[in-house]
């Protein structure tokens, strides 16, 4: 449409639209207008529809040709680790012990300045991936001894220019507990009880909660719901039994916290674990918590779980071989579920598209059934779902006016995404995180044709990379370095050396 200037002056004048593709809204028609168009004032989006309707009533002197690609909301990544985007790789052929391996490094060989070169590298991937919000849990087992370390994660996130939701909170028992900080070179130890750990998450959530424009949000998040059972697994009902007087303390601490600062609560739960939860006054059960993992948990747990209205999010990988997360019955019940990465340590990606796409086959094969979890589902598990979850589906997961401008476009015009059929179908089984052309956040572009506009991203890589190093040689990691003798040739790869020293064992969770 060409317009005279006449017509150009009684137009709304936007800041950018992004025009000619396929817009998949995830509102709550889920409206997919093919060509069609969004536009963008400010932060927010003010404008979606037909290419020829939005063309028709604004201008704007920066319109992106969208055409054979798709316009999408930012993807949200509900549940990740900060510290693992430098780490990974390392100890992915001891997968047993690889928390044996992590931990001890993240509490006691990591620098200041770890956590936040660290971030820049994770909150890059992200960006490239099409993650414009994801939440960062300090450490592999929580990490809460001083709020520098949230700090930097802040940082980081802050100067790339994505959302970030830093979940920071108390590890588990036993107190006092050991966290180390490396000063001019030397480590130095200190035991910290657990009303310090909770003062250092405290201090996080004052200091930088609703910081970056609200790009930055803190929550409250012990390392799992209960600390009196097994905490990286599934426990049996026989031994399950009885809430401890820790258990209840740490719950009635964390409720306090929350309300004060008025934030929401993250923690990971599994098997045994909501069922005795779900018998103190102050259960971190509600619709301000979401719950990573719920693995092995019961049908009266996942009863608990919609009775509370209490958001779930999962993961693909093996362990649900062992113990199921009943996506599909949780979503029966009323429960709203969102898929997360768990990323991105030690063999996993930030790639949500990946993630959902493995979490339908996980889940189609473990029941047997090839018509569970659709594709249109499990977008909303990584767009409107997962907003809800983080009690941020007021302003991102879909494109609607008003709503914060975080929009992905996906290059679409590719061999693996072809024919230009059922748009949603292509992203969820064809899709991957890399074919995520160009970011906006908060109406901003941060990313353009696969170039970050906000930071120098080669001299953040190896920044990170000499961090990295130097950890793994201050930490003794060198051997996790070395291929097995059973790496090449091999049905089965096992290791005739043990890397972990249970002697040694600094930090456990």
């Amino acid at each position: 449409m060409i317009c005279n200037d006449k017509q150009k002056a009684e137009k709304q004048h936007v800041d950018f639209i992004l025009s000619g593709g396929t817009v998949v809204t995830m509102d709550t028609s889920r409206r997919i207008i093919c060509d069609g168009a969004v536009a963008i004032l400010g932060e927010k989006i003010i404008g979606v529809g037909s290419k020829q309707e939005i063309e028709g009533h604004y201008v704007c002197d920066n319109i992106i040709n969208c055409t054979h690609k798709i316009i999408m909301p930012g993807l949200v990544d509900a549940h990740g680790h900060a510290g693992h985007a430098l780490f990974k790789g390392i100890g992915s052929d001891t997968p047993s012990l690889w928390m044996d391996i992590a931990t001890p490094t993240y509490h006691h060989f990591t620098t200041d300045e770890y956590w936040l070169k660290e971030s820049r590298v994770a909150a890059l991937e992200r960006l490239r991936m099409g993650v414009t919000c994801g939440v960062s849990v300090i450490s592999s087992a929580q990490r809460s001894d001083d709020p520098v370390f949230a700090g930097n994660c802040v940082q980081g996130y802050a100067e790339v220019g994505i959302r970030n939701i830093v979940a920071v909170g108390p590890s588990n028992p036993p107190f006092p507990r050991k966290f180390s900080r490396i000063v001019n070179g030397k480590r130095i130890e200190k035991e910290y009880t657990f009303d310090e750990l909770m003062a250092g998450a405290e201090a996080a959530i004052d200091q930088w909660n609703h910081s970056a424009n609200d790009r930055i949000r803190v929550f409250i998040a012990p390392f799992v719901l209960l600390t009196s059972i097994f905490g990286s697994g599934s426990s049996a009902a026989d031994v399950a039994v009885k809430l401890t007087d820790h258990d209840r303390y740490m719950m009635k601490r964390v409720r306090q916290v929350a309300a004060k600062y008025k934030t929401r609560i993250h923690t990971e739960a599994f098997g045994g674990m909501i069922r005795l939860a779900s018998q103190c006054d102050d259960a971190l059960l509600g619709p301000d918590v979401h719950l990573q993992h719920c693995t092995g948990i019961s049908f009266e747990e996942a009863m608990i779980l919609a009775k509370t209205k209490t958001n779930v999010t999962s993961t693909p990988g093996v362990g649900q071989s062992s113990g199921r997360c009943p996506i599909p019955e949780l979503i029966e019940l009323g429960c709203n579920v969102a898929v997360t990465t768990d990323g991105n340590s030690p063999r996993t990606s930030f790639d949500l598209f990946r993630a959902a796409h493995k979490t339908q086959l996980i889940q189609r094969m473990l029941l047997h059934d090839e018509c569970v979890l659709p594709t249109g589902k499990l977008l909303e598990m990584i767009t409107i779902d997962a907003a809800k979850a983080v009690g941020w589906d007021d302003e991102i997961g879909s494109l609607e006016l008003g709503k914060k401008a975080d929009v992905i476009i996906v290059d679409a015009f590719q061999p693996h995404l072809m024919p230009e059929l059922l748009p949603v179908h292509r992203l969820i089984q064809r899709a991957v995180g890399q074919d995520v052309e160009t970011v906006f956040v908060d109406g901003k572009p941060v990313m353009l044709n696969r170039k970050v506009l906000t930071v120098d991203e080669k001299s953040m890589l190896l920044d990170g990379h000499r961090e990295i190093m130097e950890t793994i040689k201050r930490a003794g990691l060198e051997k996790h370095l070395n291929l097995a003798e059973t790496f090449w040739g091999h049905s089965e790869g096992w290791l005739d050396e043990n890397r972990v020293d249970f002697s040694q064992l600094i930090s456990r969770p």
